[in-house]
């Protein structure tokens, strides 16, 4: 009798390797954004003036330091930009999430909307008014 052994196909002989590769391409896409996201103008802009809240002040304590992981979009382009953000805030009392919107135009953002939600409060307090 003759035997003859089938080769496995390309995929099965190397799935392992096809999904480390996709896997570290999406890690290596976030690992990229979070810094843009963290570092931007709009994310300094928002922290400045919750640093500077009443209601944040009293929520968190003093110093307000933002997380890392800052979510939401930042688009960028030669005559201004947009960003919709969530921002994680801690102090020494608890912390909570800053959720923004703001505008650029030229070199200057502006806040549409800044909140603050605490951890475990559902409720979200408007810092700009």
């Amino acid at each position: 009798m003759n035997y003859t052994t089938q080769q496995p196909s390309w995929f099965r002989r190397n799935w392992i390797w096809l999904f480390g590769l996709v896997g570290g391409g999406m890690l290596l896409a976030f690992l990229i954004a979070l810094p843009a996201l963290y570092n931007s103008d709009a994310t300094r802009l928002a922290l400045q003036r919750a640093q500077s809240n009443p209601i944040v002040m009293q929520r968190l304590g003093a110093p307000i330091d933002a997380g890392w992981f800052v979510k939401g979009n930042l688009e960028i382009h030669s005559s201004g930009g947009t960003a919709d953000l969530e921002i994680p805030v801690s102090g020494p009392k608890g912390s909570g999430t800053l959720y923004t919107s703001a505008t650029k135009s030229g070199d200057n953002w502006r806040l549409l909307t800044l909140q603050f939600s605490a951890i475990g409060d559902a409720r979200r307090e408007d810092l700009l008014h």
